[in-house]
């Protein structure tokens, strides 16, 4: 990055980048990480952009997915690593163990990024430049327990000092016992009985009793008629109580100042900890960020282009998603044949927004920051970004709005060349509209001999007619309802707008009268232009209109004709397994009336020998219908072979046929259509046939026109004739 370089501040004012930024500090869950974010800007250097961006991208595939990273967020611990420097001092327990579970979250994420190297190969890569020191967290807690109390075990004098505490302490609640049950047999105590006051039992004695009572009055009740004295026999016992809590006390501080001196070497180590979990909660409310406005890595191109595809502007997404109103993406393309770019159009018809989005999600990208875009989008690296949007009127500096935008125009051309972007709204307004649109002119063009890239967004017709004059200037236009007088805040590029301003009175209940004598008032041949401009606008939305319904209604047919050749296929294969069925019925029927005709037999004359050979000769029977053999000659051979390959050419031929007409859909009617030559039979009432590739023997039982109605025994069905084949003629 250059030396000094930077967006100018007011680029980021015009383009509402701050908003960005305070989105996603809001996901942030330290402090520490939401001043990070506050303070983000855009950068230069094209390898640490695309950095950030991939490891944003990488915690956001986390986020979306069944392995979310494993949980780092601590209080962060820079302060407390301080006082390493520091001799003689110590850091407090819970400090010590919040820096503990930041050593084992640094070894969890470590051991979690290798598993998954492949998924998170940049957020590895980040955090391998770290020292890993897993006896850090061992040495903390050696000594603390997880509720950030020194444990007994911490040293040898703590663990008996402990042991003496818990032993008086047992003393003095069973000679406070005693002492209780003493003076309640006597009738002097309150309801209450006992109470404590800073730590220390004391018995709830009525007023009139005090000087009953051995020992030293700690207090008394509001009223005054209960008096909280602490007995003379627990009394010794817990000044050495105190005594044992000083010692307990020196004791803890002292292994807090060893454990607090083994820390010292490791003070680097544990900076670099606490930066990375810092940098690792930024990183994660990025992604979090990109995950509500719906955001993805956008790439960059290699050479000066900017192609934005289904692009959001993310405040007005955000907005509008939280009111239930819907959202227009914009596809806007910038390139060395197209490098400016004028938007003309109504009044809110979104032409700012238009702007607004190319340079705000330019500004992100250079942040490191996902982008809401669709992934065939494309971004190149700008130098500057200068940007000219709104009300800049200057009361400080008394300067007029025109004045301003002049000062401003005078630092563009100081800064303009081939690496800028530049976005100006309302170019040239403030002024007489013929000077303050020639002005405007005369520094676009000055703008583009220079190499830059822009968009403006303008009325001014002298603007729109300069993308006659340059080949790399080209008009757009916000789309307009010219039959609701409603913007449709799409932008389309390749034709200016009209500025709609008598369409927009008129829809706002300005009299005809007034807007009549506008119309008078105006050069004619501007209004001749505006004219053209709006007539040529609702052409090209008419066109647009007609085009996606075209579009839908080739898409609605062709889904119908998928569904219809879906239903027809369906159909043909369950009349098919029907058949078959049908088929396997007929036979097993006409089995079993054969294998009762043979008992019959067998049972009349009682002989074996004249059933096995009726049996053998059915099987015979079955067998050459099934497998029937061929002639033995040549010639029958050769006869049957070129009728076999005859027969498999038909198949074919008509396979194709009925592949052809199931694409119609009417499969029925296309099936009419096919010529099936193998038909050579005259049909007659009483046939048996089949429909052609079936196996259910049916009687012809009626012919009508080329139609013959089937007799199946148990259903009747009609069918085309050339569909039959010839099974058995009637006698």
């Amino acid at each position: 990055m250059r030396k000094n370089q930077s967006i100018h501040p007011k680029a980021l004012q015009d383009l509402e980048f701050d908003q960005i930024l305070s989105h996603i500090a809001a996901y942030a869950q330290s402090d520490e990480a939401k001043q990070v974010v506050q303070v983000i800007v855009p950068e230069f250097d094209k390898l640490s952009i695309i950095n950030k961006l991939n490891v944003t991208n990488e915690y956001l595939s986390s986020l979306e997915s069944d392995n979310p990273l494993p949980h780092h967020y601590i209080q962060p611990f820079e302060n407390q690593l301080k006082k390493l420097d520091v001799e003689n001092t110590f850091i407090e327990p819970k400090e010590l163990l919040n820096i503990a579970k930041a050593v084992e979250i640094i070894q969890r994420l470590h051991l979690f990024f290798t598993k998954f190297k492949n998924y998170f190969p940049y957020l590895l890569e980040q955090i391998e430049v770290l020292k890993f020191h897993p006896e850090i967290a061992k040495l903390i807690n050696a000594k603390i327990d997880a509720y950030g109390e020194i444990k007994d075990t911490a040293s040898e004098d703590l663990a008996i000092i402990r042991r003496q505490i818990n032993a008086v302490y047992q003393e003095i609640l069973q000679v406070f016992a005693h002492e209780k049950r003493k003076y309640d047999k006597l009738g002097y105590l309150a309801d209450i009985k006992e109470s404590q006051i800073d730590d220390r039992n004391v018995l709830a004695v009525q007023a009139a009793f005090r000087k009953k009572v051995k020992g030293s009055l700690l207090g008394t009740s509001k009223t005054g008629s209960i008096v909280f004295m602490e007995p003379e026999a627990t009394g010794q016992l817990q000044k050495r109580l105190f005594n044992l809590k000083y010692d307990e006390k020196q004791e803890i501080i002292k292994i807090l100042k060893e454990l607090t001196d083994t820390l010292r070497p490791y003070k680097p180590v544990l900076s670099s900890y606490n930066r990375y979990l810092i940098a690792l909660d930024v990183i994660a409310a990025k992604a979090k960020f990109a995950k509500e406005i719906g955001a993805i890595k956008p790439q960059f191109s290699k050479d000066k282009s900017l192609k934005l595809v289904k692009a959001y502007h993310p405040l007005l997404k955000i907005t509008n998603e939280k009111k239930g109103l819907p959202v227009v993406p914009q596809n806007i393309e910038l390139n060395e044949n197209r490098r400016i770019i004028i938007i003309s159009g109504p009044n809110a018809g979104g032409k700012s927004i238009s702007l607004k989005t190319v340079g705000l999600l330019q500004l992100m990208a250079q942040a490191g920051i996902l982008i809401p875009v669709d992934e065939k989008s494309r971004l190149s690296l700008f130098q500057n970004i200068l940007t000219d949007i709104g009300d800049n009127q200057s009361i400080e500096n008394q300067l007029s709005t025109y004045s301003y935008r002049l000062k401003n125009m005078r630092n563009f051309l100081r800064k303009i060349n081939p690496d800028t972007l530049f976005l100006i709204d309302e170019f040239g307004t403030g002024s007489d509209p013929d000077l303050g649109g020639a002005l405007a002119e005369a520094f676009l063009e000055e703008f583009y001999h220079k190499g830059a890239y822009g968009i403006i967004t303008t009325h001014y017709n002298n603007l729109k007619l300069i993308a006659d004059k340059y080949p790399e200037i080209i008009n757009a236009h916000m789309e307009f309802d010219t039959r609701n007088l409603q913007p449709t805040y799409q932008l389309n590029i390749g034709q200016a707008g009209s500025s709609f301003t008598f369409e927009v009175a008129q829809k706002i209940g300005i009299p005809y009268s007034i807007i009549n004598k506008a119309k008078k008032k105006v050069d004619k041949n501007k209004v001749k232009f505006d004219r053209t401009l709006t007539k040529m606008q609702r052409e090209i939305k008419q066109m647009k209109d007609l085009q996606n319904e075209y579009e839908r209604l080739k898409l609605q047919l062709q889904a119908e004709q998928q569904e219809q050749t879906n239903l027809n296929k369906n159909l043909l294969q369950k009349l098919n397994r029907f058949n078959k069925l049908y088929q396997m019925e007929n036979d097993l029927l006409k089995a079993g009336e054969r294998l009762n005709k043979l008992f019959e037999d067998y049972f009349k004359h009682q002989n074996a020998k004249r059933l096995t050979n009726q049996v053998f000769k059915w099987a015979e029977i079955e067998k050459n219908k099934k497998f029937p053999k061929l002639d033995k000659t040549k010639k029958q051979s050769k006869q049957q072979k070129k009728s076999i390959r005859e027969q498999k050419l038909e198949q074919t031929k008509v396979k194709q046929e009925v592949e052809k007409a199931l694409q119609s859909t009417d499969v029925v009617k296309d099936l009419e259509k096919i010529e099936i030559k193998t038909m050579t039979f005259k049909p007659k009432i009483g046939d048996q046939v089949r429909i052609k590739g079936s196996q259910a023997n049916a009687t012809i039982e009626k012919l009508e026109k080329n139609k013959a109605l089937l007799n199946y025994g148990k259903f009747t069905a009609s069918v085309p004739v050339k569909d039959l084949e010839l099974v058995l003629r009637k006698n």
